[in-house]
């Protein structure tokens, strides 16, 4: 079968996240336009493979065999990674998936547009923050989206309302698809100066109780109902627990760090050695928060429902 120039074969996956860890695509697509993304969602459907995005990689853990499928990554040039303010008396915007997510935070901070500083310092796209509903402090982000332009990974095209897309905490509906745009609504107007004074505490924040200086994806689990995964890890004694590569930062004990070298099976087993001792020790079972792909014998451990 001849490949569109669009899509390449056995692509590395470790590069696209911010974990620096996984295996090959078994076909990555990099479509720049609509067209593309039809074509590379129909090369699936003719290889037989199953189909999944990726944005900025920034919450995922691939396996070291890497991910059989066809990943679609969409090009930041032209529309997929564009921006513009929409007409009418609302404040809209139009902003492709692909564009940065703090990218975006800081042209909106630049105009005056607040309640965007929570997200300051958050890595990945636009895209993948909607899939995640990424956030903190109990906001998210799809409180912003009004409508999302998607195709589905089974076919055609579909524009979904917020209310469609059933945000919720780490969770929306667009993973059963490619978005390709979202219309965002910002409600909240202050002086640049106090918007960019915002976002400096939210990333201070951040710096004072976050590794961002290692590899990660993020906390690894959810925070359960009233509860703080992190303060459970740590009062379980977490933090520094090692193996190999993988380490549980002494800073923050929901976060494994790459200390250089880890591979997936390491986080893994650090993952499962985690919930199983605040299992032991408060009879609380975390649910993971970030998402896997590909096979490995320790994957559907940290899958599994509270046993």
């Amino acid at each position: 079968m001849r490949l569109p120039p669009f899509v390449r074969p056995g692509v590395p996956l470790a590069g696209f996240t911010t974990f620096g860890i996984g295996g090959p695509a078994g076909w990555l697509a990099e479509p720049a336009t609509r067209g593309e993304l039809r074509e590379a969602l129909a090369l699936a459907g003719e290889l037989g493979v199953e189909a999944r995005v990726i944005g900025g990689g920034s919450n995922l853990l691939i396996a070291d065999s890497g991910f059989p499928g066809l990943v679609v990554r969409l090009s930041p040039r032209g529309e997929f990674g564009s921006r513009e303010r929409l007409p009418g008396p609302s404040r809209r915007w139009r902003v492709g998936a692909a564009a940065a997510l703090s990218g975006l935070v800081d042209h909106l901070a630049g105009l005056g547009v607040a309640g965007l500083e929570f997200l300051a310092g958050v890595p990945g796209s636009v895209g993948g923050a909607a899939r995640m509903n990424a956030g903190g402090g109990g906001r998210g982000f799809g409180r912003f989206v009004v409508e999302a332009e998607v195709f589905p990974f089974a076919g055609g095209e579909l524009v979904l309302s917020g209310d469609d897309l059933s945000f919720s905490y780490r969770q929306s509906r667009l993973a059963g698809g490619v978005a390709v745009a979202l219309i965002l609504r910002f409600l909240e107007s202050a002086s640049p100066e106090a918007v960019l004074a915002g976002m400096r505490e939210s990333r201070a924040r951040k710096r004072e109780s976050q590794p961002l200086d290692l590899p990660s994806a993020g906390c690894v689990f959810r925070n359960p109902p009233g509860e703080s995964a992190g303060a459970l890890l740590e009062e379980a004694g977490c933090k520094g627990w090692r193996e190999g590569g993988a380490e549980v930062s002494d800073r923050h004990a929901n976060f494994i760090v790459n200390r250089g070298g880890a591979s997936a099976r390491e986080v893994a087993l650090l993952a499962g050695r985690m919930r199983r001792a605040v299992a032991k020790a408060r009879g609380v079972w975390l649910e993971l928060e970030v998402i896997l792909w590909g096979d490995d014998p320790v994957f559907p451990e940290l899958t599994e429902r509270n046993p």
